[in-house]
Order: structure tokens, then C-alpha cells, then sequence
């Protein structure tokens, strides 16, 4: 994904919003960014535990 690509992504999403990186697949320090998207994801203290907050958040994405 290019910078200009990003910015397109990206350009409706709220100032606010938070981002993350999904766990990289490649098994390298690196990898290129290729699609960035807007998930809910459920924010615990462990795996296992049970679900404090859900948030919708921009997820960045290797695959």
C-alpha cells in the first residue's frame, strides 16, 4: 500500500479513531502494508477474560 492509497483509505475516518497493526504473518521485522480497514475488536485484559470495551478502530493490515 502506497501513502497515497492510505490516504484514500483513510480520508471519511474520524480524526479520533484509533489504529492499529494486526500481528505480522510474514514472521519479518517488516511488511508491507496492503489493505487498512475499520473493525471492532473487543479490548480484555487477557485472552480469555471477558470483554471490557468493543471499538470500532482502523486495523492495518500485512495480507
Amino acid at each position: 500500500m502506497t501513502v497515497k492509497e492510505l490516504k484514500q483509505a483513510i480520508a471519511d475516518l474520524p480524526d479520533h479513531m484509533d489504529v492499529f497493526m494486526e500481528e505480522m504473518e510474514t514472521g519479518f521485522q517488516f511488511g508491507l502494508v496492503n489493505s487498512a480497514v475499520v473493525q471492532e475488536i473487543n479490548f480484555k485484559e487477557d485472552p480469555y477474560g471477558e470483554i471490557l470495551s468493543r471499538e470500532k478502530v482502523l486495523v492495518l493490515k500485512e495480507v
